[in-house]
């Protein structure tokens, strides 16, 4: 990207005129320059705040490769590492901090408020809201945290918010009268698309053919590992170049997988689970498939907004099947706890707190009446909202005095009960989408906040509009110039092959009738020429017979053309042979009977005694 988007260059003035901000820009917008290109100008520290570890791993790379000075911050690094990065903040100069939001009230903490940090950036902010696709209880103290840092301007992060969603993060975050910058979701050069299906048989082969058809690189996001590795071990099967994601593979599994779909110039097709993507800085991925529906319209832009960074035409197909929101059911309930259950583990953990002891997952799983499972999710929760600590063997206590700890558990799960109201509301949305009868990027817009977009002209449903019932097709696939010579190399020299048996098979038909007794063609009148019954043109045969006349001793020539008295010849073979063996018999009958008769056939020589 050679010049800023106008929002970037607004959202960058804003923070550098030191007032709270909220960006919310598509995915590939580049949002992170809003933060970067300040940061390079503002004399103390940028501290940005991440959900993902991998996600600060990958931007702490890139901004290396620039010589842009950077830290991170999270529980991955070594003490060494730890120390290094410490240093470096206290000097409190120009630098970039990348770090979670339990680093901001860790031991840490104290280093990070001392460097009285420029600027705080709150990454994937949507998080920060109850009503946020992806919400994080990590994410409620950052209003006391960016107190604690000396409350300094405060720039929001996301591509995905509704307005609900970021009157959500300006009342979390506490931001003052903050400067809201949007731009539409929709990218131009992005064709919308969705194939409805019914039942897997015909998902199946939906997500075959489009593999197919559609040019890589690609991706294929699933809902589940077990339909990401089915997915990996079909393609594999029929050769096409592909690498699978998820959180059940081993980390370098899914390294090696990564740097394979990164690499320049190769044409892969990734299989992923939504683990894949945060910050992948892919520029030509072609095409961006969901096998499964997604369980929000945030979620989907956000994945599909990975395809064509760089500007070029790419597709984004859901492939969408009314069961796979049963999927996406199963995986809230068991990610999102429910209010009773919360209740329950806090009630729990409250009786193992007011014996001052820390409890396993286990114990706590009996005590609360649920699966080992669960009770880890509800504990995570509830030490991600604040409420509960947990010592190095991951076991947990609660925080605070039993009442409070209480308390607050029971505003934790009426979040959570809110939310799962929320997610409902968004499955629906999901299937509405997926049956629109009107152009989908309006839809799209719509969900997020615009009043009247226009049509964007190039979606499913726009396209038929122009061009008329029937299926839209999909680009060609550019599979490689290898494979494409290959087949031209075929086609070729199937095309001579064809050619020459036609020519035999019309010869072998011509000498047939020609040795059936088909009458000669000699003293008829022919255009100039033309053959004569025999295969010679008429002119050769002239030529013969002048070479005859000139005197010669000895045999009759061997190349004598034939009888010139035009009488039919009658003599031809009778069966299959050849043209060329019935004329040279024909000749030697007539030599044969020149030489014994004197007749006008005979060569002039001189006489016979």
């Amino acid at each position: 990207m050679r010049t800023l988007h106008p929002e970037q260059a607004q959202a960058i003035a804003s923070v550098l005129a030191g007032r709270d901000t909220v960006a919310v820009l598509p995915t590939g917008f580049g949002k992170s320059l809003i933060y970067q290109i300040p940061a390079q100008i503002l004399e103390r520290p940028t501290v940005v705040v991440s959900p993902l570890i991998a996600l600060m791993q990958d931007q702490e790379r890139k901004l290396r490769e620039r010589r842009v000075p950077v830290v991170r911050l999270d529980s991955t690094l070594t003490a060494q590492q730890r120390r290094e990065a410490l240093n470096r903040v206290s000097k409190g100069k120009r630098l970039i901090v990348l770090t979670t939001p339990e680093t901001l009230e860790g031991k840490d903490a104290d280093t990070i408020r001392g460097s009285r940090p420029a600027l705080l950036c709150v990454d994937e902010a949507h998080c920060a809201s109850e009503w946020g696709h992806d919400f994080r209880p990590a994410y409620l103290r950052l209003a006391a945290e960016r107190k604690a840092l000396g409350s300094p301007p405060t720039l929001a992060l996301t591509a995905t918010a509704t307005p609900r969603v970021r009157e959500g993060i300006v009342e979390l975050l506490g931001l003052v009268d903050p400067e809201v910058i949007t731009a539409p979701p929709h990218r131009p050069n992005l064709a919308l698309e969705v194939v409805n299906v019914v039942g897997m048989t015909a998902k199946i082969a939906a997500v075959g053919e489009l593999i197919k058809r559609l040019p890589r690189p690609g991706i294929v996001y699933c809902s589940t590992t077990r339909a990401v590795d089915a997915i990996h071990a079909a393609l594999e099967r029929v050769r096409v170049p592909c690498a699978r994601y998820h959180g059940r593979m081993t980390t370098d599994e899914r390294v090696k997988a990564q740097k394979a779909f990164m690499k320049a110039r190769q044409r892969r097709v990734m299989i992923a689970t939504n683990a894949f993507g945060m910050g992948i800085d892919k520029a030509d991925i072609r095409y961006i498939v969901h096998y499964q529906s997604p369980g929000s319209l945030e979620q989907y832009v956000q994945e599909a907004g990975r395809a064509g960074r760089d500007g070029k035409p790419s597709r984004c197909v859901l492939v969408f099947d009314p069961d796979d929101l049963e999927i996406q059911r199963a995986l809230q309930s068991s990610g999102r706890p429910g209010k009773a259950s919360l209740e329950s583990a806090a009630r729990a953990l409250a009786a193992y707190a007011e014996e001052d002891r820390f409890v396993g997952v286990r114990e706590l799983a009996t005590a609360a009446r649920t699966t080992t499972t669960a009770a880890r999710v509800l504990a995570d929760t509830l030490h991600e909202g604040g409420l509960a600590e947990r010592d190095r063997k991951k076991q947990y206590r609660a925080r605070g005095s039993v009442r409070e700890f209480l308390t607050a558990a029971g505003q934790l799960a009426n979040k959570y009960a809110t939310l799962r109201e929320v997610d409902e509301e968004r499955l629906r949305a999901m299937a509405d989408y997926a049956h629109t009868s009107g152009c989908r990027s309006q839809f799209i817009r719509r969900w997020f906040g615009e009043d009247d977009p226009p049509e964007c002209g190039t979606c499913d449903v726009c396209r038929v509009r122009v061009t008329g019932p029937g299926p839209v097709e999909p680009p060609p696939s550019t599979g490689g110039p290898r494979r494409t010579r290959k087949r031209r190399g075929r086609s070729k020299s199937k095309g001579k092959a064809k050619a020459k048996d036609k020519a035999k098979d019309k010869a072998k038909d011509k000498a047939q009738t020609r040795s059936e007794g088909a009458p000669s063609s000699e003293g008829a009148i022919q255009p100039e020429g033309a053959d004569d019954g025999d295969g010679a043109p008429k002119r050769k045969r002239k030529r013969r017979r002048r070479r005859k006349r000139k005197p010669e001793t000895g045999d009759a020539p061997k190349d004598s053309a034939g009888d010139s008295s035009g009488a039919p010849s009658g003599d031809a073979p009778a069966g299959d042979a050849p043209a060329g063996a019935a004329k040279k018999r024909r000749r030697r009958r007539r030599r044969r009977r020149g030489k014994t008769s004197g007749g006008s056939n005979a060569p002039p020589g001189p006489e016979a005694p």
